[in-house]
């Protein structure tokens, strides 16, 4: 019932402190080597040159907007992923600032009842010796929950605390019991949990499931957040050495890539003739270049890189 998967936008999204420039590095490396592909394949085709050469033009504009669209897609999925993570971070800030038990159960029957048809949900009254903290019925079923709020990290719900819920929601005669904490569980209550059979079941909530529902219901409680990064660009001189390094000189596989594609540029642009010769000769010289002066400047910064 709660075990569905935490979306991975929970999870720390992928770091990407690269400028506009080396995105532009990075977009024409994909799309050289697209570009090169297309025409190895075009070499194939049991079909004159010139036929080639007005099918080919097509296909690599085709290639262009197909590898823009692309790109722009993951940009948006990785503001996305950071937006919402961003948000989640607050939203955990904003459960660890809840210091009364009676708060947070209140919390957590809005969120219940947000996700699931829950029914005659209520709080039972706060004691130190219960630990059921909300009861009422979902689909027929009678439901018991407890609640654990802590602000500790390393603080976990354990196997002895499972039992003593446990032996409580079967005097009281519940037919299943919600553990939900904005900690995590011991691997010895999971243990426990996983192990148990009969007519009464256990579902454990950690802490990226309390925010999944936070989430998943528009809980005041996630706000709304926005990624914060700079929005500056620099373009002095050391920072297009710089962005180069970042897509080239700190990979020896990229470098060789670039080297690779301008050799196979330069093969065709020799069994080629005319201007489209002329192309695939200047695209060769450039790729050359950067490959092999990538490729030196990543053996003579080594040891930098070890510590980059």
């Amino acid at each position: 019932m709660f075990n569905k998967r935490i979306y991975h936008y929970m999870q720390n999204p992928p770091r990407d402190e690269r400028n506009r420039l080396a995105h532009t590095i990075d977009f024409a490396i994909t799309l050289l080597f697209t570009w090169f592909i297309t025409i190895l394949a075009a070499q194939f085709l049991p079909l004159g040159q010139s036929m080639i050469n007005i099918i080919i033009i097509p296909i690599m504009i085709a290639e262009i907007i197909l590898v823009t669209k692309i790109k722009i897609s993951r940009r948006k999925a990785l503001s996305i992923h950071r937006d919402i993570w961003y948000s989640a971070r607050k939203c955990r800030q904003n459960i660890e600032n809840i210091h009364d038990r009676e708060e947070f159960a209140q919390l957590v029957k809005e969120l219940l009842e947000g996700i699931a048809p829950f029914e005659g949900m209520k709080k039972l009254n706060p004691c130190p010796d219960s630990t059921i903290d909300l009861s009422g019925y979902l689909r027929n079923q009678k439901i018991g929950v407890m609640c654990i709020n802590t602000a500790a990290k390393d603080n976990r719900v354990t196997a002895d605390q499972i039992k003593g819920f446990l032996q409580e929601i079967k005097q009281a005669q519940f037919n299943i019991g919600i553990i939900i904490t904005s900690g995590s569980y011991t691997d010895e209550a999971r243990r426990f949990v996983r192990r148990m059979s009969g007519r009464i079941k256990i579902h454990l909530v950690e802490s990226n499931g309390l925010l999944h529902m936070a989430k998943r219901t528009e809980h005041p409680i996630f706000p709304v957040e926005k990624w914060q990064e700079e929005g500056y660009t620099r373009i002095s001189g050391l920072e297009m050495a710089l962005s180069i390094k970042e897509n080239i000189m700190a990979s020896k596989k990229r470098a060789l890539l670039f080297t690779l594609l301008g050799i196979a540029f330069l093969v065709i642009g020799a069994l080629q003739t005319g201007l489209i010769s002329t192309i695939y000769v200047i695209f060769g010289v450039i790729n050359l270049f950067i490959g092999l002066t990538g490729f030196i400047l990543s053996l003579l910064h080594k040891n930098e890189l070890i510590f980059d």
